[in-house]
Order: C-alpha cells, then sequence, then structure tokens
C-alpha cells in the first residue's frame, strides 16, 4: 500500500508542477574568457563579514560552494529522478491519435466503365491504452536497482564532502605552517641584525676582524631567503584554499587573518579498534561499495524474470468519419446521390500474454553475467573494507607518532634557546668562536621549524583520522537554498 500512495502521490505532483528544477548557477564569473573581465557576484563576497578565518569556517564556506562538491550534489537529484521514473512502470501508458485526409479520385481513359469521379474527406481518432500486469517481477527488480543506484550517489556525495573537509584542513594547515616559517625567518633575520651591529661597533674599534661582520651579513641573507620561500609557500597554499572554498580569484581578501597554532599537544585518544568500528560504521564510500552490491543482486533477480511470461491490458477507444462527394456517373447513368456520409465509433478490450520460449541461450549467459557482476561488486566491497581498515590504522599511528614528536621538539626548543643564549653570551665576551655561535642559533632555527611542523602535522594527522572515520560534521551536506525539485 505504501508503495500504491508513492506511485500516486507522484502522479499528482508531476501533473500539478510539470517538472521544475530550479539552482543556483555557477558563479557569473567562470563564464568569462578574460579574468580581468569577469563579472563579479555574491561568490567573491563570501568572506565579508569574516576577519579571522578559522578551518570550520573555511570548511563551511568549501561545502556551500565547492563547484567539484555541488556538482555531485546534482548528479544525486539526477539518480533520483531517474529512481523516480523507475515508478512510472506501474502505470498504464495512454496516447492519443488523431488522422485527417483527403482523397481525390479522377478517373480517365475508361472503356467500357463510366466511373464516378470523387472525392473523400476521412478523420479517424483513437484513444489508447496499455497497462503491464505482469512481467515475472522484472519492474519490481528495476525499481529496487534505481533506488539502491540512487542511495549509492549520495554515499558518493557524502564521501566527496568527507574527502572536501579533509583537502580544505590540509591547505588550511599548510597556510599556518607558512606564516610560523615566516616568522622564524624573521625571528632570525632579527637575531642576525642585532649581532651584526653589535660586531660592526666591535669591527670599528678593531676587536673583531672583518670575516665576523660577513658572516652576519650572509646569515642575515640566507634568513631573508628563507622568509621569500615561505612567503611563496603562503601565497601557494591560500590559492589552494581559496580554489577549495569555491572563490573564483583563488584568493583571499588582504583583511583575513589566520589564528596562531594551538600548541596543544595532549593526547585525546581511545583505543583504535573505536575508530575502526566508527569507520566502519561510517565510511559512505563502503556504504556506497554495498549499495552496488544490492544492484548487482536485484539485477541477477531481473535477468530470471526474462523466463517468466508478460501479461498486459490493452483498451482502444475510436471514432472515425466520412464524407464523399461525388460526380459523373456509371454507364451513362448519374448517381442519385451527390455525396455519402458516416460515421464509425468503435471499442476493444483485451488481455495478450507473451511467453519467449527460445532465444539462442541470450537469458542464460545474461543470467551469468549478472551473477559475475554479482561476485565481482563482492569483491569491490572487500577490498573497501580492507582499505578502509589500513587506512584507519596509519592516520592512528600517524596522529600518535606526531603527539610524541612535538612533545620531543618542544622540549628540544626549550633547551637550544637556553644554550644559544648561553652561547651568545660567552661570544660577546670573547670566550667562545663565532662558529660555535652560528651552530647554537642554526640549531634554534632548526628546532623552532620541526616543532611547528610537528605541530602542524598534529593537526592534519588528527583531519585525516576524522576523514578516515567520518566524523568529522564541520559543513553539513550541501543543500541549495534556492533549489527547488519539483516533480
Amino acid at each position: 500500500m505504501k508503495l500504491i500512495s508513492k506511485i500516486f502521490t507522484l502522479a499528482a505532483v508531476i501533473i500539478t508542477a510539470g517538472g521544475c528544477y530550479n539552482y543556483s548557477p555557477p558563479p557569473v564569473a567562470t563564464e568569462n574568457d578574460i579574468y580581468t573581465a569577469r563579472q563579479k557576484d555574491a561568490s567573491e563576497e563570501l568572506l565579508a563579514k569574516i576577519s579571522v578565518l578559522s578551518l570550520p569556517d573555511a570548511q563551511k564556506v568549501a561545502v556551500k560552494n565547492n563547484p567539484n562538491y555541488i556538482s555531485v550534489y546534482h548528479a544525486v537529484n539526477a539518480a533520483r529522478m531517474r529512481y523516480y521514473q523507475s515508478l512510472g512502470a506501474y502505470f498504464p501508458t495512454v496516447t492519443s491519435n488523431f488522422n485527417g485526409g483527403l482523397t481525390n479520385n479522377q478517373y480517365t481513359g475508361q472503356v467500357n466503365t463510366n466511373y464516378a469521379t470523387n472525392n473523400s474527406f476521412a478523420t479517424s481518432s483513437s484513444l489508447n491504452a496499455n497497462w503491464l500486469l505482469f512481467d515475472g517481477f522484472i519492474r519490481e527488480m528495476n525499481v529496487s536497482i534505481a533506488k539502491y543506484q540512487a542511495d549509492n550517489k549520495k554515499q558518493l556525495e557524502e564521501n566527496a564532502r568527507r574527502i572536501l573537509l579533509n583537502s580544505v584542513a590540509s591547505a588550511y594547515n599548510d597556510i599556518l605552517l607558512a606564516i610560523e616559517q615566516q616568522r622564524i625567518a624573521r625571528a632570525d633575520m632579527e637575531f642576525q641584525l642585532k649581532n651584526l651591529k653589535e660586531t660592526q661597533l666591535k669591527y670599528q674599534a678593531g676587536a673583531v676582524p672583518l670575516s665576523d661582520v660577513l658572516n652576519f651579513k650572509i646569515l642575515n641573507n640566507t634568513a631573508t631567503g628563507s622568509q621569500i620561500a615561505a612567503e611563496y609557500r603562503y601565497n601557494i597554499a591560500v590559492y589552494s584554499l581559496s580554489a577549495l572554498m569555491g572563490i573564483p580569484t583563488s584568493k583571499l581578501p588582504a583583511y583575513i587573518k589566520f589564528p596562531p597554532i594551538n600548541p596543544d599537544t595532549d593526547e585525546h585518544l581511545t583505543s583504535v579498534d573505536v575508530y575502526l568500528d566508527t569507520a566502519l560504521n561510517n565510511r559512505p564510500d563502503l556504504k556506497s561499495y554495498r549499495d552496488l552490491v544490492k544492484v548487482a543482486q536485484y539485477g541477477v533477480y531481473r535477468s530470471y524474470g526474462s523466463y517468466s511470461p508478460t501479461v498486459s491490458a490493452y483498451g482502444t477507444l475510436d471514432y472515425g468519419t466520412n464524407l464523399t462527394r461525388y460526380s459523373g456517373g456509371y454507364n451513362g447513368n448519374l448517381n442519385t446521390a451527390s455525396h455519402t456520409y458516416y460515421n464509425n465509433p468503435g471499442s476493444q478490450v483485451g488481455v495478450q500474454a507473451e511467453l519467449l520460449m527460445f532465444d539462442g541461450l541470450k537469458r542464460e549467459n545474461t543470467v551469468r553475467e549478472m551473477k559475475a557482476e554479482l561476485s565481482r561488486a563482492k569483491f569491490e566491497a572487500a577490498s573497501s573494507w580492507i582499505s578502509i581498515i589500513q587506512e584507519v590504522r596509519g592516520a592512528y599511528d600517524n596522529y600518535v607518532q606526531n603527539i610524541k614528536q612535538a612533545k620531543l621538539y618542544e622540549k628540544t626548543l626549550l633547551l637550544v634557546n637556553k644554550q644559544r643564549d648561553l652561547v651568545e653570551e660567552e661570544y660577546r665576551a670573547g670566550n667562545t668562536e663565532l662558529t660555535r655561535l652560528n651552530e647554537a642559533q642554526r640549531n634554534v632555527v632548526e628546532a623552532d621549524t620541526n616543532l611547528v611542523q610537528a605541530l602542524v602535522n598534529v593537526r592534519k594527522a588528527r583531519a585525516q583520522l576524522d576523514a578516515s572515520t567520518n566524523t568529522n560534521t564541520t559543513g553539513s551536506v550541501y543543500t541549495d537554498g534556492n533549489n527547488t525539485i519539483e516533480y
């Protein structure tokens, strides 16, 4: 009864709505061939009210605006419409026909005859209905196949969201890393410049050789080069993030700032088995493969339907008219009537059954093909299951080791900073060589770089673990506020 109710509801909506599909179009700028002549629209104003861009905000904008993800959303709608199309097989098909034509007969060269010339105008109208009553449950299998294919597309949309959120997190954290690398390079420059000024004064007083002055100039240039490289990496990461967020310019407004990296390295993990169970229950790509197993299973059932007879009912209402006008006569006698006219209403109803007896083993081989497709789908689902287990274990261990690395580099940075300060005091007092100060400062830069890289890796590893278990709920599944699907 539920299915019948849905079918008739669908029919009513189709008749009243007429199949409208409205949607928010892609950014108008993408229709231009010249970047500088592009048209601007709301997609370039998405960040107007944001001054400090957080990762959740970036992910929400990406889910709302990323063209690749939105295209998957519309693929889901298309699959849903194919499912509704399959329900139409339960309805009768009704067609109407009309035919009208003029016939003119002119008899010439007659011998021993004298047929009357005539012309006639005839019309024929009919209303035909055909209703499939039984087809070996092929319709039911087609509906089930379309339903699981639509669900498969829905799972692919969810999987696209999962991948998109992780990609945004990776690009976002690359930006934070580049910002910290610029900070480290500037701190190194400040250190080298400070010592350069002091060493220049000592050189002018004859206390140190020129090579010491040149040393700090060289190291200052090296730090400047590191800053330039970090600025480049920042720009590339911003372009990547902007593109993922669907911003046509692939740039962020100049006023957008980013929060500092959270130095928290406390572990917040339970047993890996919990993450494995969560992933197997949440991963949409695994659900997608299992939907394809269902599709293949119903494909096998459908192939059996070809052995069944098909039974259908049909009915026809027709109405014909004929008007014929005569001139001349027959054997010299004029017709007593100048024209004839008649109407011809009629009707026909019946039931038709058809059973295919032999088709060169085509049906048998179709069944074998469908069973092979089912086997393939099952093994692909099994492969996906194993890949997910591998991915979760890898993400879990990656997060754990990066936590450990970050804690270690945090302690190391404290030690090398203290060491560098002591060596710097010794150098100023003339109790140690310049090379020792260079080494101590290099250790500080390296330890600071290692720490920020580890902290960013922790954030990336956390995002990867969330992606592998599909537990990142930031950014809901895309819904187009302007999109109404009427059918």
